[in-house]
């Protein structure tokens, strides 16, 4: 006796399809050609506009910067001015500079003699309206030029009148400081002076043991040739005494320093003197958009 042995399938739902319509339908969903041509352009173009920046930035000296960065830059300047790729590409590490604070010297109506200094991480608060302040100090130092006039102006006029419109700028943005800081302690100002926070070199800091706010390593910079100092004035119409001329040294904010306190080594455990308030012991750090890492030095 025979048995019908049948074999069934297993049911599937839906169609079964098939392999041609399957390629058929992968390959529809693939961009075409000419839109995967524009799309490898504005991504080399976006590539471009993100290196354009850096390129021009560490090709930068005193002439000026590159004629080769300066194309891509320029034709792509909208698109990376909106989209942000022009922020600052200077690092403070491997090899950190000095920074820059701005002294204020007053006179209060009663005749007491201070010194304001800009930033002071100690007297601003939150962190970010210190970093303001030191976005400030920062800005007013690029800005300075030399009050002479440059040598043999009249072999190239287009030179002096740059020197002239650069000097300009900064005593205009000088003299508004100026008049602000008057204004908010209801002082007179006397004197501005630019100072430099230079770092200690390596023997200093392990052989002399120097430390960052020791006061030798702040500078204060001139603003006028030494036989010029006593005749040089500002456009605010006060006399700018010029840096030494003072009978006081710059101490912490809004403080009267008399000349017959603590100078030198001693200023420094006192907190008094040029770089008294306590300091960051720390070198290098990174600057975030340009600014952060010595400003932990300063004030």
């Amino acid at each position: 006796m025979e048995a019908d042995v049948t074999f069934s399938q297993p049911k599937r739902d839906g169609p079964v399809p098939s392999s041609g319509r399957s390629v058929a339908s992968g390959a529809a969903d693939q961009p075409s050609p000419r839109w995967r041509r524009v799309l490898s352009l504005l991504i080399a173009l976006h590539l471009l506009a993100v290196v354009a920046e850096p390129l021009r930035f560490f090709t930068r000296s005193s002439r000026g910067t590159s004629p080769v960065t300066e194309v891509p830059r320029r034709w792509l300047g909208p698109y990376i001015d909106l989209a942000y790729l022009s922020h600052g590409y200077f690092f403070f590490a491997p090899e950190p500079g000095p920074s820059h604070l701005i002294d204020f010297h007053l006179v209060a109506p009663d005749g007491k003699q201070m010194v304001v200094r800009y930033p002071d991480r100690h007297a601003q608060w939150p962190r970010l309206l210190y970093h303001r302040h030191f976005m400030l100090a920062e800005n007013l130092n690029q800005l300075w030029v030399p009050p002479w006039e440059p040598a043999d102006p009249g072999a190239d006029p287009s030179m002096l009148a740059a020197w002239k419109r650069d000097r300009a700028r900064f005593e205009a943005v000088r003299d508004s400081m100026a008049r602000h800081v008057a204004q908010r302690f209801g002082a007179q100002v006397v004197g501005v002076d630019r100072i430099e926070h230079i770092l200690p070199s390596d023997i200093q800091v392990f052989d002399q043991h120097m430390r960052l706010n020791d006061p030798r390593l702040y500078v204060a910079l001139p603003d006028a040739l030494p036989a010029e100092q006593e005749a040089a004035s500002w456009q605010g119409g006060s006399p700018l005494v010029q840096p030494g001329a003072l009978p006081w040294r710059p101490g912490p904010i809004g403080e009267e320093v008399p000349a017959t306190g603590p100078v030198g080594p001693a200023a420094e455990s006192t907190g008094q003197g040029v770089g008294g308030n306590e300091a960051a012991e720390t070198r290098g750090g990174h600057r975030a958009d340009g600014t952060e890492g010595q400003e932990e030095n300063d004030g």
